[in-house]
């Protein structure tokens, strides 16, 4: 190496503007229009528990569907592409739709849920606004069922 440095050097700056400038559009939404409209929505789950080696694991995914009000629902169609930019950022819009996979995954999972980790999915589809949730989550042994089973190991000894 000759000891010359290597990449770009020194670049001499023109200093940060004195002021800027930007343009913020808010939204304000009824949650009690939200509950109105996900108590009314389509709710279709699938998915299982499967043995993972740290122990059981439940994967599934539940689709929320918000219908138009030509589809029989209270979405307003006039406000469909804003219901979707909302859906994508409003945090309490959000947990219900979360809330709603949570119990779906419960119903299927046999037995009670650890942590969930949940990724949200917002769309538009022919019917209204889609919003699917995929759902994951560790199954807890429950303790009665812990209990019989090392009983059982041991009366095999």
């Amino acid at each position: 190496m000759d000891g010359r440095r290597q990449g770009p050097g020194l670049a001499k700056t023109f200093g940060v503007p004195l002021l800027r400038s930007r343009k913020l559009e808010l939204w304000q939404s009824s949650d009690y229009r939200w509950r109105q409209l996900f108590e009314s929505a389509d709710v279709m789950s699938e998915g299982a528990t499967r043995e993972e080696p740290d122990g059981p694991v439940y994967y599934g995914t539940t689709s929320v569907l918000l219908p138009t009000v030509s589809e029989g629902g209270s979405l307003p169609d006039a406000q469909l592409a804003e219901a979707v930019r909302l859906l994508r950022s409003d945090p309490h819009a959000r947990v219900r739709a979360v809330r709603i996979a949570c119990l779906e995954a419960q119903l299927r999972a046999n037995g009670p849920l650890g942590r969930i980790s949940a990724e949200l999915f917002v769309r538009t589809d022919r019917r209204g606004v889609r919003v699917d949730v995929d759902v994951e989550a560790k199954v807890r042994v429950q303790h009665a069922a812990r209990t019989v089973a090392a009983h059982r190991m041991r009366a095999r000894r």
